[in-house]
């Protein structure tokens, strides 16, 4: 029996080492694991700040070191060119009222394919768009909006800014067959932002296919409005 205890030490030595050996190959491959998984999400190294303004769906993006141009006055009379810099009424939710910011419609497409595109970007964003009649369109609207003096508030701001399309003489758009026609903007980007600066963006618009000279009206109504050429 004494030749036998020592049999027993030795293999329950062996035993304990072969377990501890396999616990310290596990924590290995966990924490290996957990690395690789760290290693391969970019937000894990980014910072805070970075991956709140990365948090954006493709349709709006803040434009960098932007300077935005001197707001042209602007009439129904004697409405901006697409590009140029006009000033419009955007309403605050941190003071309950509404801020004079500078806003620049940049290109207006329209037509079959932008219609698709429009109804396509619509659900990809959570905006809603009605299916358009036969006899009407979409057109796509790129613009910017200057938020660099916007009292953004502790719930951020959406993008938007509201627009209204009108006949140029801020009327109704009136169809060849005598009746009236009205629709709004709706900005495809339904995010909240919590940054200032310039924001580059879409709206999408119903449009009647015969239609070709009306004004786009940025701004809320009896606020201060801007008014652009159609497309």
């Amino acid at each position: 029996m004494k030749r036998i205890y020592p049999f027993f030490a030795a293999l329950l030595l062996i035993l304990c080492g072969c377990g501890q050996k396999q616990t310290e190959t596990s924590d290995t491959k966990e924490t290996v694991s957990a690395q690789s998984a760290n290693e391969a999400s970019p937000e894990s190294s980014m910072p805070e700040s970075s991956r709140a303004e990365q948090n954006t769906n493709g349709i709006s993006y803040q434009v960098k070191n932007a300077e935005t141009p001197k707001a042209e006055t602007a009439s129904m009379e004697e409405p901006l060119s697409l590009g140029q810099w006009g000033t419009a009424a955007k309403y605050c939710t941190k003071d309950g009222s509404y801020c004079d910011i500078p806003v620049s419609i940049l290109s207006v497409r329209r037509g079959n394919d932008v219609t698709k595109e429009a109804m396509a970007l619509a659900k990809k964003s959570g905006a809603y768009l009605f299916e358009p009649e036969e006899y009407e369109e979409y057109a796509l609207c790129e613009y910017e909006i200057d938020l660099s003096t916007f009292p953004v508030a502790e719930g951020g701001t959406l993008c938007d800014i509201t627009a209204f399309i009108t006949d140029e003489n801020g009327e109704m758009l009136k169809l060849k067959n005598g009746s009236y026609w009205g629709t709004t903007a709706v900005c495809l980007d339904q995010q909240t932002y919590y940054y200032e600066g310039v924001v580059h963006s879409l709206l999408a618009y119903k449009i009647p296919k015969e239609c070709s000279a009306y004004l786009i009206t940025a701004g809320e109504y009896g606020e201060t409005q801007t008014y652009f050429h159609g497309l």
